[in-house]
């Protein structure tokens, strides 16, 4: 059995990409894994998206993929704007993001045909 992830190890990942720098495209507002902004980042800022969006993933999810909704108040309280509920119109899908600094990072599922 793995063992769960830390709030340490979110705060940890948030702080290595809150830092990165909008690239200069038409993406305001979108994302920090969105394609439209990650696209044009460098590999190693992508590597450090890739990881948050796991860590994040991870800890805001019960091994179900459901809200673990004392993770969401934990990072809320440690000073992230954080989400992740059930989808208004598909009742399969969970959707959230956490913000850190200027970014957001989206941790919803994918609809079908979407990709981030």
């Amino acid at each position: 059995m793995c063992k769960p992830t830390s709030i340490h190890a979110v705060r940890q990942a948030l702080k290595e990409v809150e830092d990165i720098e909008r690239p200069d495209a038409d993406n305001e507002g979108e994302s920090l894994n969105s394609p439209s902004v990650y696209n044009y980042l460098s590999p190693e800022d992508q590597e450090k998206v890739d990881h948050a969006v796991e860590v994040v993933g991870d800890y805001v999810r019960n091994p179900a993929g459901e809200p673990k909704k004392r993770s969401i108040t934990t990072l809320n309280k440690n000073g992230f704007s954080a989400h992740f509920n059930q989808d208004q119109y598909d009742p399969y899908r969970y959707v959230g993001s956490v913000t850190v600094g200027e970014w957001e990072i989206n941790v919803s599922d994918l609809s079908s045909g979407e990709e981030y």
